[in-house]
């Protein structure tokens, strides 16, 4: 592929960046700037670790009250709730494996 025909190519995308998204210029740092409506990614990641907590402490709270005999609390609850925290753990562990791996590989790379 040509030089030309690459920037050519180059040039069809930026306008059609453009058009979809009505910016006048492409910086691709001017998205990343953390608004009330787009939050931070250190937010998503503090929501997700809070939320596979939450999780795990209901499946605890559970599974205290069916042994303790608390009424309404059936063993199919606790089985399924526990095993919902347990799924909760493995994506989160699964997320934080793969982000090691990224960076391990944006640190491998030469300069």
């Amino acid at each position: 592929m040509s030089i030309n025909m690459s920037s050519s190519i180059l040039e069809q995308m930026q306008s059609q960046t453009r058009q979809i998204t009505g910016a006048s210029s492409l910086n691709p740092f001017a998205s990343a700037k953390t608004t009330e409506n787009n939050p931070s990614f250190s937010d998503i990641l503090f929501n997700s670790v809070n939320s596979i907590s939450q999780m795990q402490n209901h499946a605890k709270t559970q599974a205290e009250g069916y042994l303790s005999g608390v009424e309404g609390i059936g063993l199919n609850d606790v089985m399924v709730s526990m095993q919902e925290s347990s799924l909760a753990l493995n994506i989160g562990v699964q997320a934080r494996n793969k982000l090691v791996n990224a960076y391990q590989e944006i640190m491998n790379m030469p300069v």
